[in-house]
């Protein structure tokens, strides 16, 4: 028998975005796999994302041992495409950014 848990952690989405495929190498095109949305979770589809000065020395590992590849940026303004069950504060098609 395969519980909720399990069968939530087997879905994945394919992804695209630019990557340090390791320390102090340039950022590349690459294409992965996610998990799917969680009960908690909100899918945003990026439409503009910023790379600031903490990113870059993340992708250089200037501020400690990081895993690779390794997708940097985080200043992200979009749409919301998709809400987990337990999500209240964000609907679909609503504009969102996250800082």
């Amino acid at each position: 028998m395969v519980n909720a848990l399990d069968s939530e952690r087997k879905k994945t989405m394919d992804v695209r975005g630019y990557a340090v495929m390791a320390e102090k190498e340039k950022l590349v095109p690459w294409s992965f796999q996610r998990r799917d949305v969680g009960i908690d979770d909100v899918q945003i589809a990026i439409e503009w994302s910023g790379i600031c000065h903490s990113d870059i020395h993340t992708g250089r590992s200037e501020w400690g041992d990081f895993n690779f590849p390794l997708v940097p940026g985080h200043e992200i303004v979009g749409r919301v495409t998709d809400v987990g069950a337990n999500v209240s504060r964000f609907a679909v098609g609503q504009r969102v950014g996250v800082g």
